[in-house]
């Protein structure tokens, strides 16, 4: 799901360092000539990037909204600048409140949906898969959906499977699976706050 996500918001993931985009949306159509076709509806947005604010961060789990252990948290906390405003944590309780259908597989728009829900201006998302030993992340602007970085991991060695090579489902094993991903994920995750700070309006 996560994947199709980054696809449609058409963003190029880059395993190595953040994947910026800050480009204009008029400047594309007029360069394209895509302007009143489908497409243009989601081209047409322009980047207004402006900290501290209100950023949410939601956490897939194979696709799944879970709710971030405590360890995790305190991971991110330790390393993601003060610039960047208040990170407000978005887990199921969040999403069954708003009435969200579906809510344990949310996409693009249900998302952007629970982060509005909370007054948020952007939304970070987490998505782990460790059977495939990956971990990816999507900033995007919760009022437009324009997505201004992204970045990818992949931890070496073989992914956590159950006994049957199936996904894991003991919570024990799956939380050491994430963090361990998470734990790779930290530097670049660092990285693409400090680069979207560069880019934005900090008061």
């Amino acid at each position: 799901m996560f994947r199709f996500i980054v696809i449609v918001t058409t963003v190029a993931i880059s395993a190595c360092s953040p994947e910026m985009q800050y480009t204009s949306g008029r400047a594309y159509l007029a360069a394209t000539g895509f302007d009143g076709s489908a497409v243009a509806r989601h081209a047409a947005y322009e980047p207004n990037l402006k900290f501290p604010a209100r950023v949410g961060v939601v956490r897939l789990v194979y696709g799944e909204v879970t709710t971030m252990p405590d360890k995790e948290r305190r991971l991110y906390a330790e390393g993601l600048p003060d610039a960047l405003g208040k990170l407000v944590h978005l887990g199921p309780l969040e999403a069954q409140l708003a009435k969200l259908q579906r809510f344990a597989r949310l996409d693009q728009a249900g998302i952007r949906q629970l982060a509005a829900s909370r007054h948020l201006s952007y939304v970070l998302v987490l998505s782990f898969d460790p059977g495939k030993n990956t971990a990816e992340a999507l900033f995007l602007d919760v009022g437009t959906g324009y997505p201004y970085a992204s970045i990818e991991t992949d931890v070496p060695g073989r992914g956590r499977t159950n006994f049957w090579g199936g996904r894991l489902r003991n919570q024990n094993r799956l939380d050491r699976a994430t963090h361990e991903l998470a734990r790779n994920l930290k530097p670049k995750l660092e990285a693409l706050a400090a680069a979207l700070i560069d880019e934005a309006e900090v008061d």
